[in-house]
């Protein structure tokens, strides 16, 4: 039975991020010896086990501790580093014939922020894993009505973390085009109104703009990434939100954040059976494309909820 292995990089995909450090530093280092200067000897080797020293040795680390086994029937992941926000079991797995779909764990954290946020008068824990409807209704007394209105609501995931897209993307075709300040303040500002909320009102308020036909397609595959039906998948986590909202706090928590948004997560049609892709990203570019081309091939079926970039990112194709 042929099981294919793989493993975050202990180098990252850029190698000259560490021969240029590791060759300024060794030449320095080398005139340090020949000028018999002891500072200059050991200057450049202190900086070294800085920079790539520390960041190849947590990637080594990792590189041990976590393993991704692609087996002829289902994926296995042994992640022996863990997380301190979210906490999936040591060992995962599932068969490829159960994924029904695959998105980046930013989709699962920010519907459920904004549910809770929906729900604030309820006084949902911090740390709770279960949000289904039978779990929020028996627990917390949440009307069956509200969590409908929010279930059906096209905007469910609308907040100020899932618009940033959108946000970011219109910014750029602000910057692009010279679109009055004016005129684009007024456009954000609508945007704040639910029914304004869409891309035929943004594009109708664009039209006397000359903005390209490809500009406007990005902020569409924006909107369409934001509007998804798909509730249910979500609705079971394995996010510490509470750890979430504390590391956010800390200076440089943002970096930590946005880490774990971009882990990826497998997940069958109910979220019953997840697997939390903690270290996506710590492989190389070619062993995650890898992957998930082998995933792809066993299960051509699976929906990604994912833009049409972050997809074509996944696979490095064109459409």
């Amino acid at each position: 039975m042929m099981i294919k292995t793989i493993r975050p990089s202990v180098l990252p995909d850029n190698k000259k991020l560490v021969i240029y450090p590791l060759a300024v530093c060794l030449v320095i280092t080398g005139i340090g010896i020949i000028i018999k200067n002891p500072i200059v000897i050991v200057l450049p080797l202190i900086v070294l086990a800085v920079f790539p020293g520390l960041p190849v040795f947590f990637h080594l680390l990792m590189h041990i501790f976590v393993k991704i086994e692609l087996h002829p029937d289902k994926i296995v992941v042994k992640d022996y580093l863990g997380n301190n926000i979210v906490r999936p079991p040591f060992l995962q797995e599932m068969a490829y014939a159960e994924i029904a779909y695959i998105y980046y764990l930013s989709k699962e954290i920010n519907l459920l922020q904004n549910l809770c946020n929906k729900l604030k008068k309820f006084k949902l824990s911090p740390k709770e894993n279960d949000y289904t409807r039978e779990n929020l209704v028996a627990k917390y007394a949440v009307p069956a009505e509200e969590i409908e209105k929010f279930e059906k609501s096209s905007q469910n995931l609308l907040n100020d973390y899932t618009a940033t897209g959108i946000l970011m993307k219109l910014d750029d075709i602000y910057r692009k085009y010279n679109i009055p300040k004016k005129a684009a303040k007024n456009i954000s500002r609508e945007l704040q109104n639910d029914e304004n909320f869409n891309f035929e009102h943004i594009r109708n308020r664009l039209k006397d703009y000359p903005v390209d036909i490809e500009d406007l397609n990005e902020l569409k595959d924006e909107f369409s990434n934001l509007n998804v039906d798909i509730i249910r998948p979500f609705l079971l986590t394995k996010v510490n939100f509470a750890k979430y909202k504390k590391v956010a706090g800390y200076r440089g928590g943002l970096s930590a954040t946005a880490k774990v948004d971009n882990a990826l997560v497998l997940t069958n049609k109910d979220g019953t059976e997840k697997v939390y892709l903690m270290h996506f990203h710590d492989l190389s570019r070619q062993a995650w494309q890898s992957l998930i081309q082998d995933i792809k091939n066993h299960n051509p079926n699976i929906t990604y909820l994912m833009t049409k970039s972050e997809y074509n990112n996944l696979l490095e194709c064109s459409g």
